[in-house]
């Protein structure tokens, strides 16, 4: 199939050609042909798969088509990065037709961007920055037709389904629903049938999840020997354009100071820094002025560049899911790629999470003691908050005995209070795991029977292990019974939320649910207009939930009696308005001014936190920082040096 074959005007099929799009990838060819008859559609397909181009192609098609020029299109984005380069795919294609798109992201100026809306037919977006450019009459939303999910699970799964629904109740209601993803999310398609679509549903290589032209291993190594083994292999691929992936900003910006210390052009991209300052080392980056590039998670869905040969995993990602779309950063537009991971101490449980989520094993590299560098330099020293080096060791916090007699007296029940709960942590007894035993021929059938006997329907959540295996039925030919053992992989969120949901709705309650870990609590987050009802009776429904909760998880393992429930209730109305949030911002910088002394906020949410990143990016006075992991961050203010 060629483009050709879609009726594409001459001017786009010219524009694919100077790109260098020959022939369509197996999703565009699938997606092309619906959009362009107006269907809602989700399209789920690997990570470099030219997802991208299956809706940037039939948008700028329908818009050569249309007669009408004052209908445009959003496409949202779940990085200001993938945003960028979305948007510049669009610009391309579009630029000898006169079609060009509008990048509304934060860290930006609103002036800049006004300047771009004026002309743009197209909007590529961040979910806040677009209901920011909504709520202040900047974009003519009823004039969009159409609205893309960009990486619709990463979407999702970063919190912005709010910002999503208030973006699609104020386009047209019969607008067109295009929905883009690597993996299947159930809040994305429940939204969609929220807002009264029924998307035609497209899986390519639902089955195979891992790009057959990615060569992946993995390294098992102690913690102390990652960064020399790393300084070895990188100095064998000098040429190589690499990523390298880090689960915390705190080992991101160490891992990419150590490098720099042993001569390589490294660089960390994380929320710390500046949304400049982040394009600006992305562009460097593409030019090959930075070789290598040390990044979280949040960069794995926003990074689309086709001369990646190298991936490393420094650490393991706490999410199986997130080890697909790490290494499909490279192996990208049909080119060879190559990953290596590194399995330390602390990495067990991600590999085996990882071998059951792509059913294969992966192939474990020979390590001698030639494999690791021997002139390691010093491991720098950076601070926790500001993640900048410092030279000195910081010194310890010790109690003074001429403090007053009150004040010596909570030290010490502070330090007691943290003995108590590292003794607790400490002798912390793990869940027993429930197992499930079968003898079989057939591992399809295995699976069946152990999801029917947990109740569950996502086999994910299974952790499987063959026990034995039997002689085949005619010696050398024929099936093969084996034993099998099933237990329950215990991931509280997936474990719980389809039940809450279900159970919600059965209910008829307005209502929204999360569910979150932090050991010892299983915490259920619920919001919504009818919160009440869960207030009414002396809190009767919250406590009938939780119960309800632990009996559902009791079911699949053995919960230790530390293990707790609890149903947290968001009271909407107690939330801080816009205005309010603007006035704490006002009062926080006068007091900022008069004791020259940085000020950190409560933690708060991510729309809340894009109203304060807003306020102070429009002083050039301050600069704002977001500080911790999570949805709910706090956030540091200080007058710029």
């Amino acid at each position: 199939m060629t483009f050709d074959n879609f009726g594409l005007k001459e001017g786009l099929l010219s524009a694919l050609q100077d790109i260098g799009f020959e022939k369509p990838t197996d999703i565009q060819s699938e997606t092309i042909k619906p959009i362009l008859e107006g269907k809602d559609i989700f399209a789920m397909s690997e990570t470099g798969s030219g997802k991208t181009g299956s809706f940037a192609i039939p948008i700028i098609e329908k818009i050569l088509r249309s007669q009408n020029e004052f209908e445009k299109y959003l496409v949202l984005s779940p990085t200001r990065e993938l945003a960028q380069q979305t948007a510049s795919v669009i610009n391309q294609l579009g630029a000898t037709m006169g079609i060009s798109s509008a990048c509304l992201i934060g860290g930006e100026k609103f002036e800049k961007q006004q300047k771009q809306v004026e002309t743009a037919k197209v909007y590529v977006a961040t979910p806040g920055r677009f209901c920011d450019f909504v709520k202040q009459k900047f974009v003519p939303a009823k004039d969009i037709i159409c609205v893309v999910f960009d990486e619709a699970d990463r979407l999702f799964e970063m919190g912005f389904q709010k910002d999503i629904e208030f973006a699609l109740s104020k386009v047209q209601k019969d607008r067109q629903l295009v929905m883009v993803s690597a993996t299947s999310n159930m809040e994305v398609l429940k939204t969609a049938y929220k807002f009264h679509s029924e998307p035609l549903e497209i899986k390519l290589n639902h089955d195979d999840l891992l790009v057959d032209n990615i060569n992946h291993e993995v390294a098992m190594i102690c913690e102390d020997e990652k960064m020399p083994y790393l300084v070895n292999f990188l100095r064998k691929r000098k040429d190589d354009c690499t990523i390298i992936f880090c689960n915390t900003q705190y080992m991101t910006h160490l891992v990419s100071m150590w490098l720099n210390k042993m001569d390589f052009k490294s660089m960390a991209i994380s929320g710390k820094l500046a949304q400049n300052r982040r394009t600006k080392l992305m562009e460097s980056f593409r030019n090959k002025e930075i070789t290598t590039l040390v990044c979280t998670d949040v960069a794995a869905r926003g990074l689309d560049i086709d001369d990646v040969n190298l991936v490393v995993n420094y650490d393991l990602p706490n999410e199986a899911a997130n080890y697909v779309h790490r290494i499909g950063r490279t192996g990208r537009a049909g080119k060879e790629g190559y990953a290596i991971s590194f399995c330390g101490e602390n990495d067990g449980e991600n590999l085996d999470a990882i071998y059951t989520l792509i059913e294969d094993k992966i192939n474990k590299i020979d390590i001698e003691d030639e494999d690791f560098a021997t002139d390691l330099v010093p491991r720098p020293k950076i601070d926790s908050k500001t993640l900048k080096e410092y030279s000195d060791k910081k010194p310890k916090k010790e109690f003074k005995k001429n403090k007053p007699k009150k004040e010596f007296k909570k030290d010490q029940k502070r330090e007691k209070d943290m003995t108590e709960r590292k003794r607790k942590v400490q002798n912390h007894t793990p869940e027993k795991i429930k197992t499930f035993e079968i003898e079989t021929t057939s591992e399809k059938d295995a699976k069946n029977k152990a999801l029917r006997y947990f109740k569950l329907m996502d086999d994910s959540l299974l952790k499987m292990e063959v026990l034995s295996k039997g002689s085949k039925k005619f010696i050398f030919f024929g099936p093969r019974k084996v034993k099998y053992s099933f237990s329950v992989t215990p991931i509280f969120k997936r474990m719980l939320l389809p039940f809450l949901i279900k159970l919600i709705k059965k209910m008829g309650l307005n209502v929204y649910v999360r569910v979150s870990f932090k050991e010892p609590e299983v915490r259920i987050n619920i919001s919504g207009k009818d919160i009440k009802a869960f207030m009414a009776n002396k809190f009767a429904l919250k406590r009938a939930v939780e119960q309800l909760a632990l009996v559902q998880l009791r079911q699949k393992i053995y919960l230790s009696p530390s293990i707790k429930v609890n149903v947290r209730l968001d009271k909407e109305d107690n939330r801080m308005t816009e205005a309010q949030i603007i006035e704490l911002v006002e009062k926080t910088k006068a007091q900022i001014i008069e004791t020259k002394e940085a000020k950190t906020l409560n933690a708060l949410n991510p729309a809340d936190r894009r109203i304060v990143h807003q306020a102070i990016n429009d002083d050039a006075r301050f600069e704002s920082n977001s500080i911790g992991d999570g949805r709910f961050k706090k956030i540091e203010i200080s007058l710029k040096a």
